[in-house]
């Protein structure tokens, strides 16, 4: 009877070491960052620069986390969709996605997405807006638009990528600036807004470089400026609105975001990958041939620039 006991107790005891030891892997397992593939979910349609800008990231993000990065396009409604869609994920930071200044603007114009909806990661990229029109256009410079604006106020007719996008935003700061009227004709995704134009539906359309230059390059558009401070070295012959003494300067952005839950330890590594990445050549080539600018910021830098932003996004979208 004790052999017996002796011996059940030495089973008892083993059994109870190898569970310690399951527990205290599986532990070790889940806390390892990341375990699994990450997704990263792009807010607007197939074809457009951010679209473009998460699927050149993507494979340098593999090499760099170790698992496979699959990117998922969620458009709509001038990427609020997306970008309440991520909101409600699990915050383990396997999904994340990418965002765009619309995480300022939207808010605005009643949409849910505000700023501290989500957990910033990294800003990737900053693009001037600009400006164009078909090639044909009887518009030859910025001056000629505002010209016939102001001769028949709502004559003129300019596309964005949406209510509350970036890019309708900058579309009433320049009507502020210059005091002329358009007609706002808002698309879902920069990709047909821009092809509208091209089309000859709007006569201008609002976007940016990274969106408008393919366009440019074929022959179908014509830059008529573009709202920076001063002309872009890529494209000296472009005079910027300044020039035609419209005083406005903008530019979109991407970058990535998390559910808002999101460990800080786990935002860490996410906002590391990514400052490894885009500053990749592969990336860095890129964005040189998109006419965008490699911009960058931290977890923390991002989260303010929003706040920032969402004080200018205010006063066109809300201003009468």
């Amino acid at each position: 009877m004790n052999l017996r006991a002796f011996t059940a107790m030495g089973l008892v005891a083993l059994v109870g070491l190898s569970a310690t030891g399951c527990v205290a892997k599986s532990s070790a397992e889940a806390g390892k960052f990341p375990s699994k593939d990450v997704h990263l979910s792009v807010p607007w349609g197939a074809g457009g620069g951010g679209d473009l800008n998460a699927r050149t990231l993507a494979p340098i993000l593999e090499e760099i986390l170790g698992v496979s990065v699959i990117v998922e396009n969620r458009p709509g409604a001038s990427g609020s969709v997306g970008m309440e869609w991520l909101a409600d994920q699990n915050p383990d930071g396997h999904t994340i996605g990418f965002v765009g200044a619309e995480l300022a603007s939207l808010q605005h114009i009643g949409y849910e997405v505000k700023p501290e909806s989500l957990a910033a990661v990294a800003q990737v990229v900053s693009v001037q807006a600009a400006i164009a029109v078909p090639t044909d256009s009887e518009f030859k410079t910025l001056a000629d638009l505002v010209s016939a604006a102001k001769a028949a106020p709502g004559s003129v007719s300019y596309s964005n990528p949406g209510p509350g996008s970036i890019f309708e935003a900058t579309g009433n700061g320049f009507q502020q600036e210059a005091g002329i009227t358009l007609s706002s004709v808002p698309f879902d995704g920069s990709a047909p807004a821009v092809t509208a134009a091209v089309g000859g539906q709007v006569d201008v359309v609002i976007d940016n470089l990274a969106n408008i230059d393919p366009k440019v390059k074929s022959g179908a558009l014509r830059y008529l400026a573009v709202f920076a401070d001063e002309r872009l070295p890529a494209l000296p012959d472009v005079p910027t609105a300044k020039e035609a003494g419209v005083d406005l300067v903008n530019a979109s952005w991407n970058g990535v975001a998390a559910p808002k839950s999101t460990s800080d330890e786990v935002l860490k590594t996410l906002s590391d990958a990514f400052k490894k990445a885009v500053n990749d050549p592969r990336f860095i080539e890129h964005a040189k041939k998109t006419n965008q600018e490699v911009a960058y910021k931290d977890a923390q830098s991002l989260a303010g620039y929003v706040d920032e932003q969402a004080e200018l996004y205010r006063s066109w979208l809300t201003k009468k």
